[in-house]
């Protein structure tokens, strides 16, 4: 009745006698059972144990089923294990022993739990029964329920199995046997070893037996379940998707929904990075109905079924028609793979763009376009303006027999293949449409606008030439007034700048910067190494910056034919002027070292207030000059009069003594350099004098 113990033959290990007959009865408590493990088999050898042997029955007493005979050398462990809570072992020898040295046997048993069961929790682990060596016994047979909430299903993964090998006669002597329930769909029997690998079942119950014969055992199996929704739903509007246990293989038996669903009058566009799924049928192994597919991924939207997919893919993209789509993924029991993972993001189907600027692609651009994209574009702008519409890049599917299935089409034009850059020009609204099928995709298009003859009222932001860097448009002129409600500084910064040069020293293409209240303002730039000074400006120059105080200023660029250059490319940001600046209405021009930077500072328009000057009133630095002016002219009369009285003594003291005539001229020519300072003495008369 003890939970293990020793159980050996007379005399173990000497010899053992004849014309015995021996039984033990081991008793386990209820749900439990015995496993008896033999370490030593030494009996007479005869055919078909006959002579003396030892045998182990299922039950409490001798006449329980047999599980197993065993007779001759054995000195392998290997162990048994009784069905139920009981189990009895009979040693029988008979008159005689012809070989000398048999010692006998010796086993220990112990009690277990009772294999197999029922599981009702949402997860945990089944391992095989295990003996002191840690080995499955001969003679197990387990029966293992699984049920979870009518829901999900179960997610089984066989974290371990090592088996006794399969042989071509009886094929799985021991093994592990799943199905959804005792009666149900098969899902394999596994034995031998295995690597990991998982199942799925379609419902919410799972049925494992294992089972071991009477020979050979191993180190058994240890199996996790899991549970997974049947469909998985999605609302955010990005997210991602994967197969189940993405990162090993997925499980056989998959059947899982996705559904993303997103806000009215959006689509889904699915991005796969990864895609590795069983491709073509194997051997015996029927396909997915009405597909050559053994393992598949179908994609669904309100039309219906758009695509379905297998084997190994390339990353790839797809858009969904209208705001939900639907993803079925199936999988059989042959062979699992890596699965899938994919990424998911809101796209607008109608996007409408009223920048004065901006960029247009398909989604996943430079990489691949989606599949089934119908998407439509359109660019509005007030006042009938201007816009300039440049095809940059296009890489489409080639057209099959003559006719465009992934196109672009702008008005009546339908254009698809390898395209040369493109321009259109459209007044104040345009709309176009790109669309792909489900086959070949290339890297898409890239599109470019900007609106000419425009008013910005930002404080930031880019101004280009239309189709800068790619394209020049011939024989265009474009206005861009930067306009503010206040005066304040303009900085504007040309990161590029590349027009054809002077032809006879004039700019048939160029840019011109205006203040509407001064005029064209002078600019000064590198060009060629040499510092020039322009109001047009034009030829490849190094990049500048320009800096204005106003309340608006004029860009002006203008595009001859023959323009084979980039154009330019600013940036521009308006800003407060600092309260410590007074504005004047003087203009300057200062020089960086790399980068010259014209500074124009304007006044702002003088207004009469009642009270505050007006006609009649004086000017108060006019006031404040005029003394001045007055002391200068009355100081110059002085000095004129002085010098006319000096020359005419000089003339008239000839017939003086000499002496007095030197101390004559020393004391006029002391009082004329004290009335004017700027007066200079005679030197070589000096030096006469001191003769």
């Amino acid at each position: 009745m003890a939970g293990n113990g020793l159980i050996q033959s007379e005399g173990y290990p000497v010899n053992y006698g004849n014309n015995l007959n021996c039984s033990w009865t081991i008793r386990a408590s209820a749900m439990e059972q015995v496993i008896l493990t033999f370490s030593d088999v030494m009996l007479e050898d005869c055919e078909f144990c006959n002579c003396d042997y030892v045998q182990v029955l299922d039950g409490p007493d001798p006449s329980s089923p047999v599980i197993g005979t065993y007779c001759g050398e054995n000195r392998r462990p290997f162990s048994v294990m009784s069905s139920g809570e009981a189990l009895t072992v009979v040693f029988v020898t008979d008159a005689s022993n012809e070989e000398g040295g048999l010692t006998g046997f010796r086993a220990n048993y112990t009690s277990i739990t009772k294999c197999g069961g029922n599981y009702a929790t949402m997860n945990g682990t089944i391992t095989s029964p295990a003996d002191v060596n840690n080995m499955y016994p001969n003679n197990a047979d387990c029966v293992y329920q699984i049920t979870v909430p009518a829901m999900y299903t179960i997610f089984l993964k066989v974290d371990r199995l090592i088996l006794q090998d399969k042989s071509m006669e009886t094929g799985c002597s021991d093994f592990l046997e799943v199905k959804e329930t005792a009666m149900g769909t098969d899902l394999g029997k596994y034995c031998g070893e295995m690597d990991r690998f998982s199942v799925m079942t379609s419902q919410n119950t799972m049925w494992l037996r294992f089972f071991s014969d009477n020979t050979t055992t191993s180190q058994g199996f240890t199996v996790l379940w899991d549970v997974i929704e049947n469909t998985r739903y999605y609302t955010n509007p990005t997210g991602m998707i994967s197969s189940p246990s993405f990162g090993g293989m997925y499980p056989f038996n998959a059947n899982i929904t996705y559904t993303i669903t997103l806000p009215a009058f959006k689509q889904v566009f699915l991005k796969f990075s990864v895609f590795d799924l069983e491709p073509a049928v194997v051997q015996d192994v029927a396909s997915m109905p009405g597909q050559n597919c053994a393992d598949l991924l179908e994609i669904y939207d309100s039309s219906g079924r758009l695509e379905s997919y297998c084997g190994l893919r390339n990353p790839f993209s797809i858009l969904s028609m209208n705001n939900s789509i639907t993803l079925m993924f199936k999988s059989n029991l042959a062979i699992n793979r890596r699965g899938f993972v994919a990424e998911y993001e809101t796209i607008e189907r109608n996007t409408v763009f009223t920048d004065y600027n901006g960029l247009i692609t398909p989604p996943q651009y430079q990489g691949m376009y989606a599949h089934n994209l119908d998407s439509n574009y359109t660019i509005t702008r007030p006042q009938n303006e201007p816009i300039l519409l440049s095809i940059l890049n296009f890489e489409v599917q080639e057209p099959v027999n003559g006719t465009c299935l992934d196109y672009l089409q702008i008005g009546t034009e339908t254009i698809c293949g390898e395209q040369n850059p493109k321009t259109y020009i459209f007044y104040g609204s345009t709309s176009f449409r790109f669309k792909s099928d489900f086959f070949l995709s290339g890297a898409g298009f890239q599109a470019q606008y900007d609106v000419c003859n425009t008013t910005i009222m930002e404080d930031s932001g880019v101004l280009r030439s239309p189709g800068y860097p790619a394209v020049t448009y011939d024989n265009i002129t474009c206005i861009y007034s930067l306009r503010q409600s206040q005066h304040r500084t303009f900085d504007i910064d040309f990161t590029k700048f590349d027009l054809p040069p002077k032809v006879n020293g004039m700019c048939d293409n160029y840019v011109k910067i205006t203040d509407p209240h001064s005029g064209d303002i002078e600019v000064a730039t590198m060009e060629g190494g040499q510092m020039m000074k322009d109001t047009m400006l034009c030829g490849n120059r190094a990049p500048f910056n320009v800096t204005v105080q106003a309340r608006e200023i004029r860009i002006t660029y203008v595009s001859a034919s023959g323009n084979n250059t980039i154009g330019f490319n600013l940036n521009f940001n308006i800003t407060d002027i600092p309260t410590t600046t007074t504005p004047t209405t003087t203009t300057t021009t200062g020089i960086m070292t790399n980068r010259p930077t014209t500074s124009t500072t304007q006044a702002p328009p003088t207004s009469s207030t009642p009270g505050e000057g007006g006609p009649g009133t004086k000017d108060n630095t006019t006031s404040a000059s005029l003394p001045i002016i007055i002391a200068i002219i009355v100081v110059s009369v002085l000095l004129f009069t002085v010098a006319v009285i000096c020359i005419a003594k000089s003339k008239s003291s000839k017939n003086d003594s000499e002496n007095l005539k030197i101390l004559s001229v020393r004391r006029t020519r002391q009082s004329c350099a004290v009335l004017n300072p700027s007066y200079e003495s005679n030197e070589e008369l000096n030096r006469g004098e001191l003769k």
